[in-house]
């Protein structure tokens, strides 16, 4: 076509074919001129006709202006997707000027002065620099925007209706973004099931070795209870031969029953086997109390029925259990309100328990802290709340800290799954569980929990 035009037709050829064209069109009657002349004008307006139907036909936005951002050519498809109305175009093709502030007017441009967007927009042509973005139209319409600058001067700009193209890259970037989040989301559920299977694992092999500790306890519990018994009874005879020790004739015997009663310290057996045997009872009964405890907290329910519990009970137990990693570096106090029994899943609110206490008592420096346990009641739900005054989370870390595989601690020392396990237990009990800490001062977590479990929440 460029040929039809001449080989080294300009911008300002095109546009003196284009004038005669809308001269001739505007004047028909002027008759047809005759002679080389005539010839050439009439090649030159069917060339240009031509040119402009191509141009007006094409599926693509096409616009040309000079450096003094005259406009040249606006193809049909370009007013189209821009929305131009015709009376911008009804005095003939306007400068680039006339339709930036058309469109700021109108608010294309977003928020802000008309006359200082076309002014900014006039000073960014008037570069004639190469480029190339998407634009999303007020309408919705996606235009794809390419500009490159002509060699003879001037400017040549192409829109390309990407709308589809776009809403498709949107709903795969969406999708994307799913598929990542699930995921991510499956990573954690399998981290989390092997995390409550290794649990459970160490669960059914605690409740094993309590209850074959047990048995050998409550022998020796009993036991001790009929030795007591026993030296009682033999403390009494001892204590009628000592009565009767008078009454022996022979003075070579008196004599050797003196000699080992103080040999023995008698006295001293009478004042300290009781003692011992006291000690040996309480000893035996904490033993018990803790085997007790180790197979509430281990209990594991194959069905995972839900079942009323004494979370105070649970706690309590959970205390005993984690009493090595807390007694030497906080004492625990204990601030029970009057709370109802909750329909729940015990052993896991236990393992709650045990994280968020293990957590303080590691949280906790120099010198000896101090974790503090409340619990209450709200209407249908109760709270319970964990406070510590050890060293607290920083802030720019405390939204991450129920994120699977996160901790603070050294490599080795922590998976990172407990908060994250906690985190799930609750949700699952469909209640709620949030921090609240300050560096320096220490950490509370407050759990939520629904007094009656509703299975019509079930997922």
């Amino acid at each position: 076509m460029r040929e039809r035009l001449g080989a080294r037709a300009s911008l300002a050829q095109l546009a003196q074919a284009l004038t005669e064209v809308v001269r001739h069109v505007q004047n028909p009657d002027a008759g047809a001129q005759t002679g080389a002349d005539g010839v050439n004008m009439n090649a030159s307006v069917e060339t240009a006709l031509a040119f402009l139907d191509v141009m007006d036909h094409l599926p693509i936005g096409v616009s040309v202006v000079d450096a003094d951002l005259q406009i040249h050519l606006f193809n049909r498809t370009a007013r189209e997707l821009l929305e131009f109305p015709d009376s911008l175009f009804a005095n003939g093709l306007p400068r680039m000027d006339v339709l930036f502030r058309f469109n700021a007017e109108r608010g294309d441009y977003g928020p802000g002065d008309p006359e200082e967007q076309t002014a900014q927009l006039v000073a960014r042509a008037a570069k004639m620099e190469p480029h190339h973005f998407e634009r999303k139209r007020p309408n919705g319409v996606v235009l794809d925007i390419r500009g490159e600058p002509l060699p003879g001067g001037g400017f040549v700009s192409i829109w390309t209706d990407v709308t589809e193209k776009s809403v498709a890259q949107e709903h795969v970037a969406e999708r994307n973004q799913e598929l990542e989040q699930l995921n991510r989301e499956l990573s954690a559920a399998q981290a989390q099931l092997l995390q409550s299977e290794k649990l459970a694992s160490i669960g059914q092999l605690a409740a094993g070795v309590a209850h074959e500790i047990n048995n050998p306890i409550g022998y020796v519990h009993s036991n001790i209870g009929m030795l007591e018994k026993y030296i009682g009874d033999l403390f009494r005879i001892l204590d009628a031969y000592e009565a009767a020790e008078s009454s022996i004739a022979a003075p070579d015997r008196l004599a050797a029953v003196q000699a080992l009663r103080a040999e023995l310290d008698v006295a001293f057996l009478k004042e300290d086997i009781p003692m011992l045997m006291g000690e040996s009872r309480e000893g035996i009964t904490r033993v018990k109390k803790i085997v007790q405890d180790l197979k509430d907290f281990s209990h594991v329910d194959a069905d995972q029925e839900w079942q009323w519990a004494d979370l105070h009970a649970g706690i309590d137990s959970t205390i005993n259990i984690v009493s090595n990693e807390i007694k030497y570096k906080a004492d625990v106090v204990r601030e029970y309100g009057d709370i109802p029994e909750v329909e729940c899943l015990p052993s896991q609110l236990n393992q709650v328990f045990m994280n968020l206490l293990v957590n303080a008592a590691h949280a906790m420096e120099e010198p000896r802290g101090c974790i503090t346990i409340r619990t209450g009641v709200d209407g249908e739900r109760v709270w319970l709340t964990f406070s510590d005054n050890g060293k607290g989370i920083a802030e720019d870390i405390r939204e991450k800290i129920f994120d699977p595989f996160f901790t603070t601690k050294p490599i080795g020392k922590g998976t990172g799954l407990g908060l994250s396990l906690s985190y799930g237990i609750i949700k699952n009990h469909h209640g709620s569980i949030e921090v609240d800490s300050e560096v320096g001062k220490g950490t509370t977590f407050r759990i939520v929990l629904p007094v009656k479990h509703d299975e019509s929440d079930e997922v």
